[in-house]
């Protein structure tokens, strides 16, 4: 399972940042201060992580690996896990693919009976 701490990485790394640009972009005194929240030796307080979600371009639902309330399926939950682990042009096949098959109308739920409906 992904960490804050991996999250903080991978969003750093997609960014092109080095751990010291990113330490003095945020207002961090090192580089080390981010390598210690990447191997989870301790974690950024409220006001970093709202400026690293600003600075690395990601949301807090991202970074906190929080998405409120509603319930997630165990399928949903895999799914949103598998496709958070493939590159870009991995996303966007899945994308299309999921797109393509919602075009068709076979697999939409009856939102009325929550079925899914097969033609």
């Amino acid at each position: 399972m992904k960490t804050l701490g991996s999250r903080i990485k991978a969003a750093r790394e997609e960014c092109g940042f080095l751990q010291s640009e990113l330490a003095s972009r945020i207002g961090v005194k090192s580089a080390g201060v981010i390598s210690n929240w990447e191997t989870d030796k301790s974690k950024p307080d409220a006001d970093k992580i709202v400026q690293l979600c600003d600075v690395l371009d990601v949301s807090c639902s991202y970074l906190l690996d929080y998405y409120g309330s509603e319930d997630v399926s165990a399928s949903e939950s895999t799914l949103l896990a598998l496709f958070r682990d493939l590159n870009e042009d991995g996303q966007q096949k899945v994308l299309d693919y999921a797109k393509d098959l919602h075009a068709t109308g076979l697999y939409i739920k009856d939102v009325s009976s929550g079925v899914s409906e097969t033609a």
